[in-house]
């Protein structure tokens, strides 16, 4: 017997009940065709992979960052320090270009009861995930890590280029909520003429969120999603910036 679905739930069903791991693949498209590999990811990601991998593997690392902003908020709350500083690793702040990975490894290491560190602890959380996401970009390499990591980048990359274009300093200041739909709307009404930057800042409007809010319970926006598409919009936002 064959199954094929495009239902990552029922597939995640099938795989823990009727059929053997080694039996579960994953199609992905490639520039010369359909590709097969072993499925990943099909029990809480973060748990059984991300996790042991957050100290040597950058894309795991990246990738971990909203499942433990999540934690954050459903531990403590959404005014904990901790919170906002993972905050701005997913929308650019102004604390944004100064955290380090340091920063994000104490995150780690308070909620998950650890004490490590990562060999590169004075660079930066930002140009991490950007460097990751243009290594991303560059290939087809198909992946959960990897296409959080491009929607990361993304989207701080159009935040980053709105912001410097609106250049309303008080205005980027009080946004409480939102920050992506909110920027969008400010530029498009100081900006309508550009007509094919508004269409692209949609096209991360849209795309981006479904790719960054995923927690162990829901993939399927993010399995659904292709990583043509995001690699596609990763370089059309580079080249905004």
């Amino acid at each position: 017997m064959v199954i094929m679905t495009h239902n990552f739930d029922f597939f995640r069903t099938v795989a823990s009940r009727f059929v053997k791991y080694p039996f579960c693949l994953m199609a992905s498209r490639t520039s010369v065709g359909i590709k097969l590999e072993q499925a990943s990811g099909i029990k809480n990601v973060f748990a059984n992979d991300w996790k042991d991998g957050f100290f040597i593997d950058k894309r795991k690392k990246i990738a971990s960052i909203p499942f433990l902003r999540n934690l954050i908020e459903m531990t403590v709350g959404e005014t904990a320090a901790d919170y906002g500083k993972l905050t701005a690793m997913l929308h650019w702040k102004k604390a944004t270009p100064s955290i380090t990975v340091a920063d994000l490894d104490m995150i780690f290491n308070r909620l998950c009861q650890e004490d490590k560190q990562s060999n590169n602890q004075d660079a930066l959380v930002c140009d991490l995930i950007f460097d990751e996401a243009t290594a991303c970009s560059a290939n087809s390499e198909p992946g959960l890590a990897n296409k959080i990591v491009l929607a990361i980048a993304i989207r701080l990359l159009s935040e980053k280029f709105m912001i410097e274009r609106i250049a309303d300093p008080d205005f980027v200041a009080s946004i409480q909520a939102n920050q992506t739909s909110k920027l969008i709307n400010k530029f498009k009404k100081k900006f309508p003429s550009e007509v094919d930057t508004i269409g692209t800042l949609g096209k991360v409007e849209l795309m981006t969120p479904e790719n960054i809010h995923v927690n162990s319970f829901m993939y399927e926006p993010i399995i659904d999603m292709s990583d043509d598409s995001l690699r596609r919009l990763h370089d059309r936002v580079k080249e905004l910036t």
